[in-house]
């Protein structure tokens, strides 16, 4: 983390702003910094242990808001529900379910109906479902969303974790993670060929061929499923995805290069978007 340009001013009861409207007469008095010239601002997260120069979490509250680099920054409705899938593919509401935004401390509980609400910045972020020991989801959002759209995640039994072992013939590592690229190809309309590369190691990869059947696989096969799929992919918080076409057919590029991706533990990351073009 790294250190508030800046003097923050604390009150005892939680993180304030500092402003001329704060309840204090001079909510900066006493309270020094080793940069000298700083000012109090009411854009400013403000630790509430008393520490002068120390950014809090991003997530934590404050004035406006929430902290995001130790600014405090207006948050967008995000709303949505978390389904709870067996290995038939029945799924019911997943009451209790966490849902959290990876890499902060924002998260929220979804109802009795599964459903959720939640604030988050602006921009990209990772959402993550999770409940109790069921295999969880990070799913890629853009903030604000469109006009009535909601987020659908899911978590799952460890029913669904055997029955993809059996069909793919493989053996799922719980200290692992997973992640789907996905081509951007309507189903049956892949050319076959399209692949991935990865920043950490993995073990399985596998792909729907032209029947549907999910099988292992380093490329999409022609006019098979546009989802290449990595298995036991080693946790990390910066997953570097590099979408690649046959040679001499043309090239990948990921819709959104700068990103990096999650890979938790016992959770699939959805997704890595490609487009290929020749």
């Amino acid at each position: 983390m790294r250190y508030l340009i800046g003097l923050l001013c604390v009150v005892a009861l939680g993180a304030m702003a500092c402003s001329e409207t704060s309840p204090r007469a001079d909510p900066c008095e006493g309270i020094t910094c080793e940069d000298d010239g700083n000012e109090c601002s009411e854009d400013v997260c403000n630790p509430a242990d008393g520490t002068c120069g120390l950014p809090l979490e991003d997530g934590a509250p404050c004035s406006v808001g929430a902290c995001l680099g130790s600014v405090c920054t207006e948050l967008s409705p995000v709303a949505g529900t978390v389904a709870l899938e067996d290995a038939n593919g029945v799924t019911s509401p997943a009451a209790g379910a966490t849902v959290s935004v990876v890499g902060t401390s924002l998260s929220t509980t979804t109802n009795e109906r599964g459903e959720f609400s939640i604030g988050v910045f602006d921009g990209d972020w990772f959402l993550q479902s999770d409940k109790d020991e069921l295999g969880g989801l990070i799913q890629l959002v853009t903030v604000p969303l469109a006009p009535g759209e909601e987020v659908e995640l899911f978590v799952w039994t460890e029913a669904v974790g055997e029955e993809l072992e059996r069909e793919l013939g493989i053996e799922i590592d719980e200290t692992k993670g997973v992640i789907s690229v996905n081509f951007s190809v309507a189903p049956g309309m892949a050319r076959g060929g399209e692949t991935a590369e990865l920043s950490e190691p993995y073990q399985h990869s596998s792909a729907t061929n032209a029947d549907g059947d999910e099988v292992l696989s380093d490329a999409l096969f022609a006019e098979g499923g546009p989802d290449l799929t990595f298995w036991n992919v080693n946790p990390t918080e910066a997953l570097v995805v590099t979408p690649k076409w046959i040679d001499g057919m043309g090239e990948c590029t990921l819709e959104k290069p700068e990103l990096v991706y999650p890979i938790k533990a016992g959770f699939a990351t959805l997704r890595a978007d490609a487009r290929c073009s020749r």
